[in-house]
């Protein structure tokens, strides 16, 4: 089966690749990558700066809810590794119609780094994410636990 990917992983980079052009965030926002034998938490930045704080620390605006929803990808679930192929089954999520569905990355484990490129997005229904397949998107992790 190859290396394991059991334990914590912190975010390094994001790498879009989008009709050749080509945009790096590096260092990526904070993010983090934990799997267990069986399941899988992830939460994570995809954007190159990070949010601002609200005016209202407690209680942001409607416009302030938008930004935070759109600054962050997280879910949970349970998952299967194949050695070069992870598949994300989703339990929980910020997108409704993610829950229930499933990721598929093509994985690569060296020593204590791991690259993820996004393969596809399901939906429960198994309807693709077709907008944000569009582009190729390139994570690489490093395993801190």
């Amino acid at each position: 089966m190859g290396a394991s990917i059991v334990g914590v992983w912190k975010i390094l980079t994001v790498v879009y690749i989008s009709e050749g052009n080509v945009t790096t965030i590096d260092p990526a926002l904070p993010g983090l990558f934990i799997f267990t034998e069986n399941h899988y938490s992830m939460t994570w930045m995809p954007q190159q700066h990070i949010q601002e704080e609200y005016a209202d620390m407690w209680h942001p605006s409607d416009a302030e809810k938008v930004q935070s929803y759109n600054s962050i990808v997280t879910n949970t679930g349970g998952y299967d590794f194949s050695g070069a192929e992870l598949t994300t089954r989703v339990e929980v999520a910020k997108t409704p119609a993610f829950v229930g569905g499933k990721a598929i990355y093509a994985c690569k484990v060296e020593n204590d780094q791991m690259r993820l490129e996004i393969k596809d997005n399901l939906a429960h229904d198994g309807t693709r994410d077709a907008g944000y397949l569009k582009f190729k998107t390139i994570l690489t992790l490093e395993r801190v636990e």
